[in-house]
């Protein structure tokens, strides 16, 4: 280990310790006394000569050993300490000041820990943080392949030469403080085709505003991009990468692409239609209008929808088809929000009394038991739809919408609803999609249709329209999730708590981005059986098994209460009663005096992650 201390140390130490002793017998006699006085003896009592000092060394070599592996252990655990409290610390992002203060206190037991929570994380320091002044703001390049470099050696035996690495990128803008205008517009980024947990920061940029110039903002991402798609090597692997697409809201897709926004007549990213002002606002009533293509892009055909050139067109990107409609802010935060203001703020032939927006919240209230821990978010009261995030509008659509609406809404209303229900369950789930996307696309073309003359035509949005639009990026780029933004924004607000002070935030940020790569952190699978208890009920032939109340998998948890303990098995479904796990469990045969061993195991458990011991579901 790193930190042992080395062979001369321990002889130093020991040879202090002779030292000592020898002091101690020569103070049992007085100090002063004559020569004559002391005994002649010298094996009796040792005399302070090189011979005797190596004699006495001898004599302390189990002693020697026994320091040696002493401070091993100690050493050993000391580092184990050590890295657990730096994983620990930026899991947890404890600030620098709380850990030094906790670091204080530790270091009386554990010397060898360090004083300041800089050297424990590794620290880079300010001077070596390379944040430049561009685009109005500052900015900090990491790099695509530098990024991407932990995920592609947690992966590289299973990548072959020549492999195509499928580049999502994500450009957003985020507020970093209540009382200040200051924000981030990071450049995220995650492989389509490799399993990841969370994005990885491609570039950063900070500034009050969003970047002055898309030139600037861009060049060294695109630069890299361009020079990645010829091919590159790691470790000996040929492969090469492909900007995909990019997964955006529509300000973000507009300012990347250089056209005009959502609100413009030539708004619309996916046909040539032409916007109409009703009301105070720019419509889009057509849903047969004639589509864009990436070469009509790229040739500027429609010059009222273009500002200006892209950086990104030096790029493989498909300018139309690589920039998917995302469909958290068009269907969640838009469409779905703007259908539950209608109906409570709308006109009066769609609008619910007060009666009915009690009955309805209550019956959400309700239903709060009865989600499962895999919906991020429980059901909330009408009264706080204002608050409402994009994860509780999709669990209100795919969801507890269709049910709870049932017998609340106006039977044409609520017919109009299960359209766009229909639609977005469809291109939600991947094992429709090979037979129904058509379908799906009529759904929802159908839903646009009549949603003028059921709201009105002042209410055919930007949003409503592009509906229509949604099903093509599915054939192109996969189910809607697979291009969404809710892993990149869940990711964005990780980001924004890295900030601590209002002092250089971008340079903040990479420090704690670098502090998380240089220190090894272990994620903590807590997969299979959890929570024991005693409380039964068992089978005949396992009262001897071991009993808990959680079984976690990769994809799902299944508990014991109300929420969590209903399963689908062939067509059936199910209560989980109890999980138990017993050693060495397996089903007798038919000729035996015992019943045959009840068994359940879901099929999509990774056989990895089971345990030897089997596990046997009741």
């Amino acid at each position: 280990m790193a930190n042992a201390p080395s062979y001369w140390t321990l002889k130093r130490k020991s040879r202090e310790r002779v030292n000592q002793q020898l002091e101690s017998v020569q103070c049992g006699f007085g100090f002063g006394c004559s020569a004559e006085n002391l005994p002649t003896d010298n094996h009796d009592y040792p005399i302070n000569t090189d011979e005797d000092l190596m004699d006495y060394e001898s004599c302390f070599s189990e002693e020697l050993d026994s320091l040696h592996d002493s401070s091993s252990s100690g050493e050993e655990e000391d580092a184990h300490l050590e890295s657990r409290l730096a994983t620990w610390a930026l899991e947890e992002n404890i600030t620098h000041s709380a850990l030094n203060k906790l670091l204080g206190i530790l270091k009386d037991h554990h010397p060898s820990l360090p004083a300041d929570a800089r050297t424990l994380l590794r620290t880079s320091r300010s001077e070596s943080v390379v944040v430049q002044e561009k685009a109005g703001g500052t900015y900090h390049y990491f790099g695509i392949l530098k990024s991407m470099q932990t995920t592609l050696e947690a992966y590289k035996c299973s990548l072959a030469n020549g492999v195509c690495l499928e580049l999502q990128a994500n450009v957003d803008g985020l507020p970093i403080f209540k009382s200040s205008s200051t924000q981030f517009w990071p450049i995220l980024g995650v492989i389509k085709n490799l399993p990841q947990h969370e994005p990885f920061v491609i570039g950063l940029f900070c500034g009050t505003s969003k970047p002055a110039c898309l030139l600037e903002y861009l060049e060294d991402f695109v630069a890299e991009v361009v020079e990645l798609e010829k091919g590159f090597s790691f470790q000996g692997i040929t492969m090469r990468l492909q900007l995909c697409s990019m997964v955006c809201d529509a300000p973000a897709r507009a300012f990347l692409k250089n056209v005009k926004g959502h609100t413009g007549y030539s708004g619309c990213e996916k046909c040539m239609q032409e916007g109409e002002y009703v009301n105070n606002r720019v419509v889009f009533p057509q849903t047969d209008a004639r589509l864009r293509t990436d070469k009509d892009f790229k040739e500027m055909a429609d010059e009222g929808h273009h500002l200006g050139s892209s950086p990104l067109v030096d790029t493989s990107l498909g300018m139309v088809s690589g920039f998917p409609l995302d469909y958290m802010h068009l269907v969640c935060l838009g469409v779905m929000r703007r259908l539950l203001y209608l109906w409570l703020k709308g006109p009066l032939a769609s609008r619910l009394s007060g009666s009915q927006v009690n009955i309805l919240s209550e019956m959400l209230l309700k239903i709060r038991k009865n989600v499962p821990v895999e919906f991020a978010r429980r059901p909330r009261s009408l009264n706080e739809v204002g608050r409402w995030k994009a994860a509780e509008f999709r669990q209100f659509l795919l969801y507890t919408g269709p049910v709870l609406l049932k017998d609340v809404l106006h039977t044409a209303v609520y017919q109009h609803f299960l359209l766009m229900f229909v639609g977005v369950f469809i291109l939600s789930n991947k094992a429709l999609l090979e037979e129904y996307t058509d379908y799906a696309n009529d759904a929802l073309v159908l839903f646009v249709q009549h949603f003028g003359k059921l709201y009105g035509d002042m209410y055919l949005s930007y949003n409503v329209h592009n509906l229509v639009h949604l099903a093509q990026d599915v054939k192109v780029h996969g189910n809607l999730d697979s291009f969404s933004a809710f892993k990149f924004e869940n990711f964005m607000q990780k980001l924004k708590r890295l900030v601590r002070k209002p002092e250089s935030p971008c340079c903040q940020v990479v420090k704690r981005l670098a502090e998380r790569e240089s220190v090894q952190m272990h994620r903590v699978e807590s997969l299979g059986v959890r929570r024991e208890h005693t409380s039964g009920p068992l089978p005949p032939l396992f009262q001897c098994a071991q009993q808990y109340t959680q079984y976690n998998t990769e994809l799902f948890t299944l508990k014991l209460d109300e929420a969590n303990s209903h399963v689908y098995i062939q067509g059936k479904v199910a209560k989980i009663r109890n999980i138990i796990e017993k050693e060495e469990a397996r089903p007798v045969s038919s000729n035996s005096d015992h019943c045959p061993v009840p068994a359940w195991q879901p099929s999509n458990i990774n056989s990895s992650q089971r345990k030897q011991d089997d596990i046997v579901k009741i």
